[in-house]
């Protein structure tokens, strides 16, 4: 079978959202975290193309998506369904790395009869509950397009000691294109959803992992964030921090799959 990667862009008023598509059967949607773009998906995409059809997307504000708006966060969970309707794609497994769960949360709240199950991966998606110790006035991750390599907690800490080549590359493809607002983090951390609405709406499948070395989103805050969602079940993955589908994508590819296997969306 050939595989064609088809990049497409879809206008929202004065905003030009970029995805990409590539391989065949039932779709699954990539959306990335803070430190990422389309390309962050680089290890999932070759493995999840020969049984589904992988859409990968530059978020409002990201990659080849620049935000003229300065809607960011506001908009990524509209965006998402804009392109879904666009693709005419009636239901989907969404997963969502750090920011991204924001974005998939905020799309099945509105729309949850679309969403064949989720993967919630290093994050809360804005779910809160008071047993999760993440305050507001915690110091936002840096958007600086030029930290050292390996200083920010967006893998574990010795990763750059033990892989500096995979840590570079995480690096370039993070400031690769456009950048988001100096205020980013604390957008997310103020972006919270009803936890009524959460528990009554998200009843579809999900799962929640989290790198069992993630200082980002400690391990503690997914295991109340799976405790608290209807449907969920929760993977700690040891040796990887906040980013297991970079640090560890055969781990992270292996349980994505079976999870999807598990809830009959596709074989």
């Amino acid at each position: 079978m050939e595989y064609r990667i088809t990049p497409g862009r879809l206008e929202i008023g004065k905003f030009s959202l970029y995805y990409e598509r590539v391989g065949a059967g039932a779709p699954i949607v990539f959306l990335h975290g803070l430190g990422g773009n389309h390309l962050s998906w680089w290890q999932q995409v070759p493995y999840f193309m020969r049984s589904f059809e992988c859409i990968t997307v530059d978020q409002r504000g990201f990659g080849l998506s620049p935000d003229p708006d300065g809607l960011f966060n506001r908009a990524h969970a509209n965006d998402l369904g804009a392109l879904l309707d666009h693709l005419k794609i009636d239901k989907a497994v969404l997963i969502g790395q750090s920011m991204g769960g924001w974005t998939i949360v905020g799309y099945a709240l509105e729309r949850p009869e679309r969403v064949a199950a989720m993967v919630m991966a290093d994050t809360p998606g804005g779910i809160f509950t008071p047993e999760m110790k993440f305050e507001r006035s915690r110091a936002p991750m840096p958007v600086d397009a030029t930290p050292a390599i390996g200083s920010l907690p967006t893998y574990a800490a010795d990763y750059f000691s033990r892989r500096p080549e995979m840590a570079f590359l995480y690096e370039e493809i993070r400031i690769h294109g456009a950048r988001p607002p100096a205020d980013a983090g604390m957008r997310l951390i103020g972006l919270r959803y009803d936890l009524a609405a959460v528990k009554r709406r998200l009843t579809m499948p999900i799962l929640c992992m989290v790198g069992e070395e993630d200082t980002l989103i400690p391990p503690e805050i997914v295991t109340a964030l799976a405790a608290t969602l209807p449907t969920s079940r929760l993977r700690t993955v040891p040796g990887s921090g906040h980013s297991i589908y970079f640090e560890n994508p055969a781990v992270f590819n292996q349980l994505v799959r079976d999870f999807i296997v598990e809830t009959g969306y596709a074989k």
